[in-house]
């Protein structure tokens, strides 16, 4: 596949004149450089590529109005100028179907290239919103939407691109985005020496897996059972399976004893009052709880699942507070603070880590600009996490974007336990 870029833009907020600075957060400061992304498919035989283009840009440049820290720019890496000076918007040309790039859809490098932003952007500074609509020959066509991982996680995303759609679409958004990450992890001095976020410089490989409603059913009996979970969730399910798998893969490559890292992203937004924190709020609002395993361990995937749980109700005894007591809430932030970086200075850059952060019932699926729901939605933030999990196109499925070193994917993507319960993605019919 090949792509030919069309043209490049600068889309600045219709309401300018948001002049002031932003701090970043306490993690957000030491986040990897990278973007959260998101592409979305669309098969619309109607559309005419300059009103789809006009539209988006129109759109977008109303709803950055609302998020006008994405049109800002990131200076010494600890704020953000909101001065408008606008995001990145371009158009490019793919030389193949919609239908033909579909048919294997699980290709990662594939989506990859279709989202990657230009040679010179940069997360830490330059563009912060990267918008990019890639025409395909048959008519369809795919939105990818990049925002840089300093001011904005999956759920932020999600709520970006919903508040999007509403402008294309004509209608006025009643949300009021805030920016609240520094006044919930308050910045810290940037000389300090900081625990490495999860990062692994290494050849790696990211296939997707689809594990449909039945299969996950099968999945959550066999999880569940005893007094701590008598009902897993499939968030809960899946994660157990897949670390069960991908720690097989890497033992049986090792063969020798050693000690790895589990962690489950957690949005604290869903989980705590909005006397701590705005369920709209825009940042990173994640919780990394994090335990140890041994390789002699055989990941039971009860066990997993009740150990996972447990962090859950952990994480609910450092969040209670009083919501109508200031000091009660302070401390409740900060609590939660320092047991999170407790955790990440508990493992060594040197620690194998098995990270799982679940997208689901974000509404991505629900990305209406006008030419009806998409066909096919796809993360592009698989090097910061070695799981993502999506919701399927199929009602009640989740599709699992797994990243390992190529050794180990080779092992994985065989494993006879996972491919009971999990097919590599197939064709997306349209």
């Amino acid at each position: 596949m090949e792509l030919e870029l069309l043209s490049k833009e600068i889309i600045r907020p219709t309401s300018p004149d948001h002049l002031q600075t932003l701090s970043l957060s306490l993690f957000d400061q030491f986040l990897p450089s990278s973007y959260v992304s998101a592409i979305f498919f669309y098969n619309d035989q109607e559309n005419k590529g300059d009103i789809v283009v006009q539209r988006l840009k129109s759109s977008l440049s109303q709803t950055l109005s609302l998020f006008y820290p994405f049109a800002g720019r990131i200076k010494d890496g600890v704020t953000v100028h909101c001065n408008d000076e606008g995001a990145l918007f371009t158009e490019a040309r793919a030389d193949i179907l919609l239908y033909d790039f579909l048919r294997n859809p699980s290709d990662a490098d594939l989506v990859h290239k279709l989202i990657a932003s230009p040679d010179h952007a940069d997360p830490d500074t330059w563009p912060l919103l990267h918008v990019k609509v890639i025409f395909f020959k048959d008519r369809g066509f795919a939105v990818a939407v990049s925002v840089s991982h300093k001011i904005c996680d999956a759920a932020s995303l999600s709520t970006f691109v919903c508040s999007w759609t509403k402008a294309a679409k004509g209608y006025a958004d009643t949300v009021n985005p805030e920016f609240a990450a520094a006044d919930f992890y308050p910045p810290a001095d940037i000389t300090i020496e900081f625990p490495p976020l999860l990062v692994h410089e290494k050849k790696s490989k990211t296939k997707s897996f689809v594990f449909g409603a039945l299969m996950i059913e099968k999945l959550k009996n066999r999880a569940s059972g005893g007094k701590r979970v008598p009902q897993a969730t499939r968030v809960e399910s899946i994660t157990a399976l897949l670390f069960r798998c991908m720690t097989k893969a890497h033992q049986s490559k090792v063969g020798e004893v050693t000690e790895f890292a589990i962690t489950q992203t957690m949005d604290l937004r869903p989980r705590v009052s909005t006397s701590l924190l705005p369920h709209k709020a825009i940042g990173n609002f994640f919780f990394l709880p994090l335990f140890m395993e041994s390789s002699e361990s055989k990941m039971e995937i009860q066990e997993t699942v009740s150990k996972l749980h447990r962090t859950k109700e952990d994480l609910n005894e450092l969040i209670r507070n009083d919501p109508e007591d200031a000091k009660s809430r302070f401390e409740a932030k900060e609590r939660i603070a320092s047991a999170m970086l407790t955790s990440l200075c508990e493992v060594s850059p040197e620690t194998e880590t098995y990270a799982v952060s679940s997208w689901c019932r974000m509404s991505f699926y629900e990305a209406d600009f006008g030419w009806g729901n998409p066909v096919w939605v796809a993360p592009d933030s698989i090097d910061k996490t070695q799981v993502v999990l999506m919701d399927a196109k199929d009602v009640g499925g989740v599709e699992a974007w797994v990243t390992l070193s190529e050794t180990d994917m080779a092992m994985f993507e065989n494993d006879d336990e996972l491919l009971v319960f999990a097919t590599p993605s197939p064709s997306v019919l349209i």
